[in-house]
């Protein structure tokens, strides 16, 4: 069985061979957690560990793909190591708890930020929070590593239509990235995934104007009829998206909701920068939808009562 090789020494897994320690050494157990998780840090962050992976001629992809199997192998050890500690130590569990969040939070993974807020437990239940944590910073490290820093958004181009489970979901994902990037509060984030709620029929991003769902049309001209994607751009802001995906290493299709939060937040970082204030200065969810809509929108026939009726969706 080949080994897991890290600066920590080799890991195998399922054999009895260089496993964890168990309850009997607690602080050896959560220094070698510790040696470990830095490792993962390293191999996120394209270092020592990762390097043999882009010798090979894997590239990206395949360095993002030895990093997930990396982090798999090692939550079983994890697990088998919980397994046999005593209830009544914690040292290590407690220990790794606190290591876990931290990388999560790094790394700027939302559930590494919910691991991170989340209370110790104490006495036998501490012992089953590396694992349990683990799992957590790293899916939200790997996650953002792999989509240009957004959290919860695919990278896969859209085919079908979303169904109402999936269209809540992509909304859930918006309103943390936003609250993250921006520092809007859950009812201003509510006010513009409510507008892009309405403008794609339901937080579909490989939408074209008409409702077909794919690849975006040839046809570029602003005239309300050719829009495209979750805030229906047209004319040079449809070709703006086409060239942000483009331009990602490695690119991203068009229709994916990475494509379409990272050019989202490209233009409310610069040229529709005055959309953010406009929902910043705005006190309910109402009003920031409305912010938006006239700020960033400009639709020549608003339908607020639609877009405002998302809210209840969209919030519960």
């Amino acid at each position: 069985m080949n080994p897991i090789s890290t600066a920590s020494g080799n890991y195998f897994v399922g054999t009895s061979t260089n496993r964890l320690p168990n309850a009997d050494n607690d602080r050896s157990h959560g220094s070698d957690v510790s040696n470990l998780l830095r490792d993962i840090a390293n191999l996120l962050d394209g270092g020592n560990s990762a390097s043999s992976a882009s010798s090979n001629g894997a590239g990206q992809d395949g360095q993002v793909n030895d990093v997930a199997k990396f982090m798999q192998d090692l939550l079983a050890l994890l697990k088998q190591s919980d397994d046999a500690q005593d209830q009544g130590s914690g040292m290590a569990g407690t220990g790794g708890h606190h290591v876990l969040a931290g990388l999560g939070a790094a790394h700027g993974g939302a559930a590494g930020q919910a691991g991170a807020s989340a209370p110790a437990a104490s006495g036998g239940a501490s012992s089953a929070a590396p694992a349990a944590d683990f799992a957590a910073s790293a899916a939200g490290a790997a996650g953002a590593a792999s989509n240009g820093g957004s959290t919860g958004l695919s990278t896969a181009p859209q085919t079908t239509a979303n169904t109402p489970a999936q269209s809540k979901q992509v909304a859930d994902a918006y309103m943390a990235n936003l609250q993250k990037d921006f520092g809007l509060t859950k009812d201003q984030a509510a006010g513009v995934v409510a507008n892009l709620w309405h403008e794609s029929g339901g937080m579909n991003s490989g939408i074209n104007q008409g409702g077909a769902i794919g690849k975006p049309s040839g046809n570029m001209a602003d005239d309300n009829a050719n829009g495209y994607g979750i805030a229906q751009w047209g004319g040079s802001r449809k070709q703006g998206l086409l060239d942000f995906a483009a331009s990602q290493k490695p690119p991203l299709d068009p229709s994916s909701q990475a494509a379409n939060y990272g050019f989202l937040k490209q233009e409310l970082e610069t040229t529709q920068r005055g959309a953010i204030d406009a929902v910043k200065n705005a006190k309910t969810p109402q009003a920031a939808t409305e912010a938006f809509s006239d700020a960033f929108e400009h639709p020549s026939d608003p339908q607020m009562a639609s877009r405002l009726a998302n809210l209840s969706t969209i919030l519960a």
